[in-house]
Formats: structure tokens, C-alpha cells, sequence
């Protein structure tokens, strides 16, 4: 029984394969056709388009690829002996979308994808040779480059966008810091001043009313009765300016608040308020005589702000106090019971600190300087207004105040 040559198979498959030669010659895909020793037998133009150069058909040095030069995916060169092609016809294992580089006779590289079969002898399965169909990758490989550069641009842009918002929001916050401790600062300063001009009322201008007045007694009992009425009506008015003086003074600082603490100086207050003002105000507070000077001072500010503003914006007739210890932190409660702040005032407040007027404003950035806390509420019922702050050791304060005294 005499076999076929290889020449004669391949011939064979050549000669099916050249009456499909219009249809391969015009795919978009490139194609060539090697024996088992390597030898290009067949290639369309498509082969010779991306080669760059058409090789001589059966030429022995032309062996397992049409391109002078081969490169694998990383750039490093690759041996002819060593291509998916001489692999394939070694092994007989299909190869299928494996990138190889192709090394132009220009110098310009084309990277391709390429799908390998073997070509075997329909009567005993021998491989006679393979066919490599191979397809240009530059233009996608050309587009994945330039998405690869595009983000890594927009990362570091990215990149560069979270640094400046870091080091802005970090200078916003060293400001809002600042602001807070200036805010500060401002109100201990006010504090300072309010007491400073409370004392000068009291011991300076206080005094002269009252040497005055003793002036204006003598003087009524040195004279007859038309100068007498004269000094009456003096005496009267002597005697609003000293009120009036007396009450500026108590507005400004209560004395009581030094020497005797918020507990007591709260109740008076509130009492004066109620009188002046005809709103009636029920107070309860459970809290040791003394607490910390600074304390005591921010709670009477919280009153103060807070009993004004329901005598001047609620239309309330009545008014509620509590105040006492809870664990390691003192609390105050004012409430209300008139016509409400708006929702949007309200809102306004809670994300901006605008709205309801400098006062409870300052007052919340006094509160963030001791970690403390304010709340506020509203609806058609009323009003609520709750601070809360950490507070030492009231007992201590207690003893403190009590050497003090004694």
C-alpha cells in the first residue's frame, strides 16, 4: 500500500483550500498556511498587509512565520522556533486568542490576536500542517492605552482634587476653630465688661444717689412747706433713678451670682422677671449650692437670653425652669407655652446657627467651647430650649464655695 507524501496532502489541502481562494483573500482577517517543517505554503493579503512584506512561498528560510521579527505581549523577542505556530505543529494543540507583536521591516510593531488549528490527515489523523488565522489588535490595543492613560490622568487629578478638599476643609475647620474661640473670648470678655459696669453702678453712681439723697432729706427739713413739695417731687425721681440703676446693675450681673451662686441668683431673677414682665414663671432647680464659676455664669446667660425672648417674640403667659445634675453633666430647661418658631427659622438654626437671633447663637458656640450642648424645640404648644455641659465635681465646688464664705 503506498501513502501520499506530506507534500502531496498538504498539496491537496492547498488545492480545496484554492477554491476558497477569492473568499480567504478578501476576509478581514489575516491567514497563512505552513507544512509540519514550518515552511510558508499559503498567505492572503491581509497576512502580507500586516507582515509588512510578502515572503516567498515554500522559501526554507522563510520557516513558521511571515515577519522577519516576532515579540511576545511584554516586548521581549521571541525565536521563530518559539512561536504559537512551531508550538502548535510540535504539539497539535489549537492555540486561540495568544498575542504575539509582529516586527515590521520599517521598524513600526503590530500586535495581533492569533487562533492556530492543526491540519490533519483525514485517513489517519497526522498533522500535515496548521493554518493561523490572525487578527490586528493595534488600533484596540492603541484605545486600551489610551483609556489606561485617561484614567490614570483622572486618578491622579482625583488624587490631587482629595488633597486640596482635605487641606481646605482642614483650614475651614482651623478657622471655624478660631471663630468658635474669638466667639468665645468675645462673650467672656462681654461677661467681664457686664460685671465691671454692674460694680461701677452699684459702688460709684449707686453711692452718689444715695449721698444725694441724703442731701435732699436734710434739705426738705430745712425749708418751708413750697420747697418741701419741690423736694418731694426731687425725692421721687431720686428714687426711680436709683431703681432703675439698681435693676441695670442686677441685669448686667447680679451680684448674687458671685457671692452666692446660680441656684439662688437664678430664683431671684426669675422672681424680678415675672414681676417686671407679668409672665408667670415656675422654677425648679435641683442643684448643689455652688458650681463651677464659669458654669454658673454661661447658665445665667441661657436664662437671661432665653426669659427675654419669651417676653419679647412668644406671646407666652407662662414660663417653666428646671435645671439639675444628670450623671457628670448639668442641664437647663426653659419652656414656653406660646405661639412657636417657625419650622424654616427652626431648620435655619440647627444647620446655621442663623434665624432666631445673635444671642442663642453665641450662646451655642459657648456651649461648643465646653463640649457642651444646645436643643431646640417648637411647635403651635410652645417652645423648649434645653442646654447641657460637663460639670466637675459639684462637692468640690461645694467646699470651695463653702471655705470661701466662711
Amino acid at each position: 500500500m503506498t501513502f501520499p507524501s506530506e507534500a502531496d496532502e498538504v498539496f491537496c489541502y492547498l488545492h480545496a483550500l484554492d477554491q476558497k481562494s477569492d473568499i480567504f483573500g478578501h476576509l478581514p482577517m489575516a491567514a497563512y498556511v505552513v507544512r509540519t517543517d514550518g515552511v510558508v505554503i499559503w498567505y492572503n493579503a491581509r497576512a502580507a498587509e500586516l507582515w509588512g512584506r510578502k515572503p516567498a512561498v515554500g522559501d526554507t528560510d522563510e520557516r513558521f512565520c511571515g515577519a522577519h521579527t516576532l515579540f511576545r505581549p511584554d516586548g521581549s523577542h521571541m525565536a521563530h522556533c518559539d512561536t504559537p505556530v512551531a508550538l502548535a505543529l510540535s504539539t497539535g494543540v489549537s492555540v486561540h486568542e495568544e498575542e504575539v507583536i509582529i516586527g515590521r521591516p520599517d521598524g513600526s510593531r503590530v500586535h495581533v490576536s492569533v487562533h492556530i488549528d492543526p491540519i490533519r490527515n483525514p485517513s489517519d489523523g497526522r498533522i500535515i500542517g496548521v493554518v493561523n488565522y490572525f487578527i490586528d489588535l493595534t488600533e484596540r490595543k492603541r484605545q486600551e492605552m489610551e483609556r489606561e492613560q485617561l484614567l490614570r490622568e483622572a486618578q491622579t487629578r482625583s488624587a490631587e482634587l482629595q488633597e486640596a478638599r482635605e487641606e481646605l476643609e482642614s483650614k475651614v475647620e482651623q478657622r471655624t476653630i478660631a471663630v468658635r474661640h474669638l466667639s468665645s473670648r468675645l462673650m467672656s470678655a462681654q461677661d467681664e465688661q457686664s460685671r465691671r459696669i454692674a460694680r461701677e453702678l452699684h459702688d460709684s453712681i449707686g453711692q452718689y444717689l444715695s449721698a444725694l439723697g441724703m442731701g435732699l432729706t436734710q434739705l426738705e427739713k430745712a425749708n418751708g412747706a413750697k420747697s418741701a413739695e419741690t423736694l418731694a417731687e426731687c425725692r421721687e425721681l431720686l428714687g426711680r433713678c436709683m431703681n432703675e440703676t439698681r435693676s441695670l446693675s442686677y441685669l448686667l450681673h447680679p451680684p448674687l451670682l458671685d457671692e452666692v451662686g446660680f441656684a439662688s441668683a437664678a430664683k431671684n431673677y426669675v422672681e424680678e422677671f415675672a414681676r417686671r414682665s407679668g409672665i408667670e414663671s415656675d422654677i425648679s432647680l435641683e442643684l448643689p449650692s455652688r458650681l463651677p464659676p464659669n458654669t454658673e455664669i454661661l447658665l445665667f446667660r441661657v436664662l437671661q437670653e432665653s426669659l427675654t425672648n419669651i417676653h419679647r417674640h412668644s406671646g407666652s403667659s407662662r414660663a417653666k425652669i428646671r435645671a439639675g445634675i444628670e450623671g457628670e453633666k448639668v442641664s437647663l430647661e426653659i419652656r414656653d407655652y406660646g405661639r412657636g418658631i417657625s419650622q424654616e427659622m427652626l431648620e435655619s438654626f440647627k444647620t446655621t446657627g442663623n434665624g432666631v437671633g445673635v444671642g442663642l447663637a453665641g450662646i451655642r458656640e459657648r456651649l461648643r467651647e465646653v463640649n457642651g450642648k444646645l436643643d431646640l424645640s417648637s411647635s403651635g404648644a410652645g417652645t423648649i430650649l434645653r442646654v447641657s455641659l460637663p460639670v466637675t465635681d459639684t462637692r468640690e465646688s461645694s467646699r470651695t464655695s463653702a471655705a470661701a464664705v466662711h
